[in-house]
């Protein structure tokens, strides 16, 4: 199946913006309508998954963004985390503000291959962070990140090390 994708920078000369469609119309609208403009402002970047074949159609999309967290927000950690970072005010973050996958294609793995991307990019980053923060809009996507190891920061938002998910991703491999 990877063979077979690529991701790459959102292009509003290239991507079917407007056609996307991951059921969650918040989603799709910023897709179509924002997404190109934030990239232009330097707001965010925005990465689309396509196939290689048809590189128009986007079968998913996820955004980061620079964030920054208080340390003393942040959740207990296990100790092999913790003990690895030091102690600061603040720690830089990346916001992974949106991720999502077309409805027909979701169930395929897309999801997580977006989500070790963004960590990918994340861990490559010139400016290091230290920390993911994702929003899940409900429960569910709440229980999915969970799955990946990320834990409450507040009551609508989650958060992960890089150090965690870096060993989580090790794992799956």
């Amino acid at each position: 199946m990877a063979s077979e994708l690529q991701i790459q920078p959102l292009d509003k000369a290239i991507h079917d913006r407007v056609s996307f469609d991951c059921g969650v119309l918040a989603l799709n609208d910023y897709l179509a309508k924002t997404a190109a403009l934030d990239m232009k402002r330097k707001a965010s970047g925005c990465w689309v998954i396509t196939e290689e074949g048809d590189t128009r159609s986007v079968l998913g999309y996820y955004t980061l963004s620079s964030e920054a967290v208080d340390v003393v927000d942040l959740p207990e950690m296990p100790k092999a985390i913790s003990k690895k970072l030091l102690k600061y005010r603040r720690f830089g973050a990346a916001l992974l503000g949106r991720l999502a996958v077309e409805k027909s294609q979701q169930g395929r793995g897309l999801g997580e291959l977006l989500l070790m991307d963004a960590f990918h990019r994340c861990l490559a980053l010139e400016v290091p962070v230290v920390v993911i923060v994702v929003d899940p809009k409900d429960a569910n996507v709440a229980d999915w990140y969970a799955r990946f190891g990320f834990r409450a920061l507040t009551e609508d938002r989650m958060v992960a090390t890089l150090l965690e998910l870096e060993a989580r991703f090790n794992e799956l491999r």
